[in-house]
């Protein structure tokens, strides 16, 4: 089994153990959940952290730092919104006759989930842009449209701060690429991005 494959295998269960887990949280902030709409409203922040992927053969990894902003609407317990970042990278892999970079890479997601006082675990999926550069002999460049998911928790630590940890998988596909002997190839990118990140919330 690839290190991409057992990524997924750790990635989603801990997803779901954080939302089974976070029914606890009551006992851990004190009281019992606020009834206002605690989350509702628009926030901003920076994110930074680290991918691990794979490009046709190769694998990738290295850091990434961002931004994001978006908008949450509250019901009760329940949680949804949107949100858009953007996220400069040097995830790429350490070969000295070929190197592939992910330079940057952007998404717009819906995300949803639940709410217990101050924490927030959710699931979150949308459209993902990313460029890349592949060299040998040769230097390509390519822009390609994908897919994003994940999940992530947030704790609101004080009225409008927010400290989050997230892990999102990238799936860009494949692009096309010149081989050192001139020669299309085509890799198909993989990414999964662990990321920490401070927003404010207005």
């Amino acid at each position: 089994m690839s290190r991409q494959n057992l990524v997924h295998l750790a990635v989603l269960p801990a997803i779901v153990a954080l939302n089974l887990c976070s029914a606890n949280a009551d006992d851990l902030f004190g009281g019992s959940a606020p009834t206002q709409s605690t989350w509702q409203g628009g926030y901003i922040g920076a994110h930074g952290g680290a991918g691990l992927g794979t490009s046709g053969s190769l694998t990738t990894g290295g850091t990434v730092v961002g931004m994001h902003g978006g908008i949450n609407f509250q019901s009760n317990q329940l949680v949804g919104g949107g949100e858009v970042d953007v996220t400069a990278s040097q995830i790429k892999n350490n070969a000295t006759n070929e190197n592939f970079t992910q330079k940057w890479m952007t998404s717009g997601r819906v995300r949803g989930g639940f709410t217990f006082g101050n924490l927030l675990t959710y699931g979150t999926a949308g459209l993902a842009a990313s460029a890349m550069n592949y060299s040998n002999s040769y230097s390509t460049d390519a822009t390609k449209i994908g897919w994003v998911y994940g999940g992530g928790v947030e704790a609101m630590v004080m009225p409008h701060v927010v400290l989050r940890g997230e892990i999102l998988h990238y799936d860009m596909g494949s692009a096309s690429y010149l081989n050192a002997s001139a020669q299309s190839v085509s890799l198909d990118t993989q990414s999964n991005v662990f990321r920490f990140g401070i927003g404010y919330k207005f």
